[in-house]
């Protein structure tokens, strides 16, 4: 089957809106899954010690970034990709069933709860990381470069209104006097079903064959590693740019306990978090569309890393809970904003046949900033969270700094557009 055939509205494909949905269900499902607002004091109602909460976005993200670069050299020289997508994909919907299984049969136990949800999430980011390289590929053959930007502001901000209804959801399902943790178990049950049926839809996607690389051993493909990241200095710098921009979310997960725990937010107050949260993810997906779409991905890269350092600054700066949510508004458009601009400055930096190497590699690397919350967590108890609050902003700033050595980025992202054109 073709990619999408047109710029317009008018031929819509099928390909193109099975991804959609896709982002549409993840984007909801995920806002039930929150590692700060969800998961951070689900954990911390259990008890669970500061390090065992920066271990949150540490696995997740971690979990997802890792395996990718072994995963680029055992898939690269296969033509469809989708198969894996859809074995891992499986595994996701059932770790996250036994989650909420769990948490429904066990009731208040934290010595069960605490390694159970831990244990989840790392083998659902594991499994997401698996399944991640055949859908960036799958998504590169199947939506051209100039829709780009609307593929995944249409994803973001469609699936931001689902997220929004479920910060709804939330408060309703927070304030209807459900005992602990039972009100978490219904929380996660509707997040698993939402998940379900993401995955499934973009299962249903019809992947035309691809340009298969040179079979190659991961020993092989580590050995020439230095060599692609010495040589080509645009993926080099790319590189550089995303991960500290990730290290700038290592406070991220301690936004929610810091205003509740020292600002005196009210339980509540998380379902209007996400709600704040949302609205502004939805408002930057409409802004960076038109953006994206026409070649201008760094700015948007740019824009996005300046609200990723504010996001903290907020955090340190904030006198009372009530203002609070401008922080999760703040990170929420950063990173909403730098997921458009990332994987399509990816998609135009890397060769088409060596593509999943190129995404194995910087998802691999990528990984190693998922690391610091775990730091984060065990400095707050000694330091408490403002100074951490302003090493992040710092690490923002540094990413931002960098970004301004793009120009060779910015004409690659410029000729993929074209290419795509023709």
């Amino acid at each position: 089957m073709p990619c999408v055939q047109a710029k317009g509205w008018g031929l819509p494909n099928r390909n193109f809106w099975l991804g959609v949905y896709n982002g549409v269900l993840v984007n909801g499902g995920e806002a039930f899954f929150h590692s700060a607002l969800v998961l951070a004091p689900f954990l911390a109602v259990l008890g669970a010690p500061g390090w065992v909460i920066g271990m949150i976005p540490a696995v997740r993200v971690g979990g997802w970034f890792l395996p990718q670069l072994f995963v680029a050299s055992r898939l690269a020289h296969q033509p469809f990709k989708l198969p894996l997508y859809r074995r891992t994909s499986t595994l996701r919907v059932l770790v996250l069933s036994i989650l909420t299984a769990t948490v429904f049969l066990v009731g208040d136990e934290p010595s069960v709860l605490v390694p159970v949800t831990l244990v989840v999430l790392a083998l659902n980011s594991v499994a997401g990381g698996i399944g991640g390289v055949p859908f960036a590929d799958v998504t590169a053959k199947v939506v051209p470069h100039y829709r780009l930007g609307t593929f995944w502001a249409l994803r973001n901000a469609i699936g931001g209104g689902l997220a929004l209804l479920a910060g709804l959801v939330l408060r309703r399902v927070f304030d209807a006097g459900f005992e602990f943790p039972t009100d978490f178990g219904l929380v996660f049950l509707l997040g698993t079903v939402l998940v379900s049926g993401a995955y499934l839809a973009f299962a249903l996607v019809r992947e035309p064959a691809g340009v298969p690389a040179l079979k190659e051993p991961l020993a092989a493909m580590l050995h020439r590693l230095p060599q692609v990241l010495r040589v080509d200095t645009s993926f080099r710098r790319y590189l550089r740019v995303r991960l500290l921009g990730l290290l700038a979310l290592m406070a991220e997960p301690f936004y929610a306990i810091h205003a509740i725990t020292n600002l005196g937010a009210p339980a509540t107050a998380l379902g209007t978090f996400v709600i704040v949260a949302t609205f502004a993810s939805i408002a930057v997906n409409f802004v960076f569309r038109r953006p994206a779409d026409r070649g201008q991905n760094v700015s948007v890269l740019q824009v996005s890393v300046a609200c990723l350092m504010a996001a903290p600054l907020a955090a340190l700066l904030m006198p009372s809970w009530q203002g609070f949510a401008l922080v999760f508004a703040l990170s929420a458009a950063g990173n909403s904003g730098m997921g458009i601009a990332a994987w399509n400055l990816l998609y135009a930096v890397s060769p088409a046949p060596q593509r999943p190497l190129y995404v194995g590699v910087a998802n691999s690397i990528l990984a190693l900033p998922s690391l610091a919350p775990i730091a984060v967590g065990a400095l707050s108890g000694l330091v408490g969270y403002p100074p951490l609050f302003a090493v992040a902003a710092a690490a923002a700033a540094a990413s931002l700094a960098f970004s301004f050595r793009f120009s060779e980025l910015r004409a690659l992202d410029k000729a993929a557009l074209e290419a795509a054109a023709h």
